[in-house]
């Protein structure tokens, strides 16, 4: 494989396990809603600044937020119930997924993926041989448009049950990728299928 591979492999590692995080500080950045209806948030809020302005809008399910956990890019910005966040910051030394009441959304810029224009991103040949390294099984890779930009779409199922979903997201006129995994409840249901795709048809 090319020299691209050890990036992606760690990245995707990363974002499979988790990063690490210090939560002393993490104001929520949007207000939490009580009604049925998705709330559109904008790009700059769903990054939490970490990543440079966009037009693009995102929609969050009922009762979710957004929160900066305060460790840059990296590990970017989180959206979900405040109690699920509570829970995923509840350590000072990682950000923990394993004990959700409903999905998280992570969103951050990633130094490990490149858009090289008219929708191909670098490694996306490379992403099923690593994720089947990680583990991961029932592996799709799909391109997918967005007004004014282009998307990889990653999803597969590892053998414990671990659902991974993942949006690699590039401005055509060029910019930083913006990577968005959403963690499932644990364990996974229905729901979390449902979010994803929900989420992916209202970025507007």
């Amino acid at each position: 494989m090319g020299p691209i591979l050890p990036p992606i492999a760690g990245w995707v590692l990363a974002a499979i396990v988790g990063l690490p995080s210090r939560p002393d500080a993490a104001p929520l950045l949007s207000r939490q809603e009580t009604a049925e209806n998705w709330t559109a948030v904008d790009f700059r809020t769903a990054t939490c600044g970490y990543a440079a302005a966009d037009s693009l809008t995102f929609s969050l399910p009922p009762g979710y937020v957004v929160r900066d956990p305060h460790q840059g890019s990296g590990a970017g910005c989180l959206w979900g119930t405040a109690p699920d966040l509570d829970r995923a910051l509840s350590s000072k030394r990682a950000i923990s997924f394993e004990t959700l009441e409903h999905g998280v959304f992570q969103a951050r810029v990633t130094p490990n993926m490149e858009y090289e224009g008219s929708g191909r991103f670098s490694g996306e040949k490379e992403l099923p041989a690593v994720l089947t390294e990680a583990g991961m099984g029932n592996i799709r890779v799909a391109r997918k448009s967005f007004p004014g930009h282009s998307g990889l779409v990653v999803t597969g199922r590892r053998a414990d049950g671990l659902e991974l979903y993942m949006l690699y997201l590039a401005r055509e006129n060029g910019s930083n990728v913006v990577l968005i995994n959403y963690r499932t409840a644990t364990p996974a249901t229905s729901a979390d299928s449902a979010n994803w795709h929900r989420f992916l048809a209202e970025i507007r």
